[in-house]
């Protein structure tokens, strides 16, 4: 129960309730592929299949046997997470002095907390290790360390500079390179200090917005060289991983990925429930909970940009 709320007692109420200020929209959540699958504990999302040179028939010789391909296999899992929840009580008491609507107040703040866990997800998945192989031994791959472009590109060696073009410009030949579809997706999370570092060096530079792919809508710059910018604060202290973004040294991590580089699954989506408690002299209890996971599909997918805070 909030040992706040005496501090909204108040003899008469002439003021519209509002939530402090807050992410209260799930940004990441829609950027990463909804997968469905079997099991329970570990979800088998996806059966992968290797690439495979083709063969030459002038190596077989007249009349020689056919060569097979040895061609590899491999499964990828999800585990099932720990839920998150949210739980407050409307004290009766609490009610009648604040003459405030608590109950509707709290499942404001309950659907915003549950919002940002599925963002939370998102950030915990895509740093954490991928599950792949067999059910019974699945083997644990951790991020692909040769997929981070370094904190001083686009700037002098040694010293660590922040979002700019050419960070940008590594991120999607390193995407290139590992043979995604250049027509798919790929989506770059930015802080504002990010996007303010990024548009100041482009607004400097004059830089040719149509040529470089470049889209900006009402101030806000939209996407540069194949990426749409999501805008989250990714450090927010309300995210559990948020601890995940930190490099180091001042150097904050920004990660990107093709669509189909992240999967999720859900066990259970936004579960809301108003209750009368007996047991807490008939206060009623607002709950809302949520259990779901994200993980990386591919490693050749997926990338982070290491940037100096501003």
């Amino acid at each position: 129960m909030s040992q706040a709320v005496p501090t909204t007692f108040q003899v008469a109420f002439n003021n519209n309730m509002r939530l402090a200020l807050q992410q209260n929209k799930s940004v990441l959540w829609d950027y990463v592929d909804e997968k469905n699958g079997t099991g329970s504990e570990l979800i088998q999302l996806d059966d992968i299949f290797g690439a495979v040179k083709s063969m030459k028939g002038s190596q077989d010789g007249r009349h020689g046997d056919t060569q097979f391909a040895n061609t590899g296999h491999d499964r990828l899992f999800i585990a099932k997470p720990d839920f998150d929840y949210y739980a407050e009580l409307v004290d009766n008491n609490d009610q009648v002095q604040t003459m405030v609507q608590l109950g509707s107040g709290y499942m404001q703040v309950a659907v915003s907390t549950i919002n940002r866990a599925k963002d939370d997800a998102v950030l915990g998945g895509f740093f954490g290790t991928m599950l792949a192989g067999s059910y019974k031994a699945p083997t644990s791959v951790v991020f692909p360390s040769g997929n981070v472009i370094a904190n001083d590109v686009g700037g002098v060696s040694g010293t660590a500079t922040g979002l700019n073009v050419a960070k940008v410009k590594a991120a999607a030949k390193l995407l290139g390179q590992n043979f995604n579809d250049a027509q798919e997706p790929a989506f770059m999370p930015v802080t504002a200090d990010d996007k303010d570092q990024l548009l100041n060096e482009m607004l400097v530079t004059n830089m040719d917005f149509g040529a470089s792919g470049a889209e900006l809508a009402e101030g806000k710059l939209r996407k540069l060289m194949g990426f749409t910018f999501i805008e989250v604060e990714t450090e927010n202290p309300m995210f559990w991983n948020a601890g995940l973004l930190d490099a180091g040294s001042g150097v904050r991590k920004t990660p990107f990925w093709k669509k189909s580089g992240l999967a999720r699954h859900t066990w259970w989506d936004l579960k809301t429930s108003v209750d009368v408690r007996p047991d807490k002299h008939f206060a009623r209890q607002v709950y809302a909970s949520f259990c779901g996971a994200v993980t990386r599909t591919d490693s050749g997918k997926v990338g982070y940009v290491l940037n100096k805070r501003n």
